[in-house]
């Protein structure tokens, strides 16, 4: 039984992590889409300022300088950019509106989920527990055995050859009167 639960509960938990990302994924790309609507938007309020610009210039240059509010296309100019600015406005109050739905779609599922009671417990079977039964005796450690290895006999020496000398390597650091420095041989 303890295992049934742990896979319905895995079930159930995969399945709201899989609802969440569904979710979040969802917002995002609404977000997204209106983030990209909104850089749109600010990219044609730049052109018509542009444009308003050099419009500007064109009068500044006209002989007789007429009044700039009174040109026609500086006036339409400028209410397309108020129109632009007002679209621009309603892009972000709609990605605060998408935020606080998915917030509030989120808390009342967390509420919920607090408020369901917990599924009722089985009854676990009724299990006799083992008896007792006696301990037998250990056995008696086994004794180590001695290695079985044949040593070599002892008539055999090693046999240097005669380009081997058998040194002994010097602590003393300094050289005495009786003594000889013995370099070992390079290889």
């Amino acid at each position: 039984m303890v295992q049934g639960d742990f896979w319905n509960k895995l079930k159930q938990r995969l399945r709201e992590v899989s609802t969440a990302a569904a979710d979040f994924t969802e917002e995002q790309a609404l977000i997204g889409k209106l983030k990209f609507d909104i850089l749109n938007l600010t990219r044609k309020i730049e052109r018509k300022q542009r444009e308003i610009g050099q419009r500007v210039c064109e009068l500044f240059n006209e002989s007789p300088r007429p009044d700039v509010f009174e040109d026609g296309d500086i006036v339409r100019l400028i209410a397309e950019i108020d129109e632009l600015n007002k679209q621009t406005e309603q892009k972000r109050n709609e990605i605060s509106k998408v935020a606080d739905q998915v917030r509030s779609k989120r808390s009342k599922a967390e509420a919920e989920e607090a408020v369901k009671p917990p599924p009722p417990k089985k009854p676990e079977p009724y299990v006799k527990p083992p008896t007792a039964k006696p301990k037998a005796a250990k056995p008696a450690a086994k004794k180590k055995t001695t290695s079985t290895k044949k040593k070599p006999p002892a008539a055999a020496k090693t046999v240097r050859k005669p380009s081997q000398k058998k040194t002994k390597p010097s602590t003393d650091k300094g050289t005495s009167a009786g003594k000889k420095d013995v370099k070992p041989e390079e290889k």
